[in-house]
């Protein structure tokens, strides 16, 4: 299985765009940064307008992959945040704007989390990956709905 390779942690800007680049041109290939045990959600609803469940495996994040039938993408990332985390892993966020099939762009948030792979230094794998479009979850009438705390 081949595995991503990170030169350098924190300079992740690089990666994140390889990643839109493979998801839209080889999506295909795409599941090969992903482990046995990986989960991977694309957010919002199914055919069917249940909330889209994750799903797990290599062959299962193929096929859902396939499912979205990206082609034609274009991509601006507009700013991407990343930490150490437990255990030499790594959380990667991604805000940024996507346009699939010539559609409007459609802005979303992605974060993944980024695990080593063996004692391979800076060898690392796509462990857990959640997407979302903000046009599901916000709306310009949302002002008012969803849950509210105080601290």
């Amino acid at each position: 299985m081949m595995m991503m390779v990170i030169a350098t942690l924190l300079s992740s800007d690089d990666l994140v765009t390889a990643r839109f680049i493979l998801s839209c041109v080889v999506g295909g290939s795409l599941r090969r940064f992903y482990g046995k045990d990986s989960t991977f959600v694309h957010g919002g609803v199914d055919a069917n307008g249940k909330p889209s469940e994750p799903v797990v495996g290599q062959m299962e994040i193929h096929a859902r992959i396939v499912s979205l039938a990206f082609r034609d993408c274009r991509t601006k990332i507009r700013a991407v945040d990343s930490q150490a985390t437990m255990g030499g892993a790594v959380v990667v966020q991604v805000l940024g704007e996507l346009s699939n099939a010539g559609g409007a762009m459609r802005r979303f948030l992605q974060t993944f989390i980024l695990a080593p792979e063996g004692s391979v230094q800076n060898k690392f794998f796509v462990q857990n990956d959640i997407f979302r479009y903000q046009d599901e979850v916000f709306t310009d009438s949302d002002h008012s709905e969803g849950t509210e705390t105080h601290r």
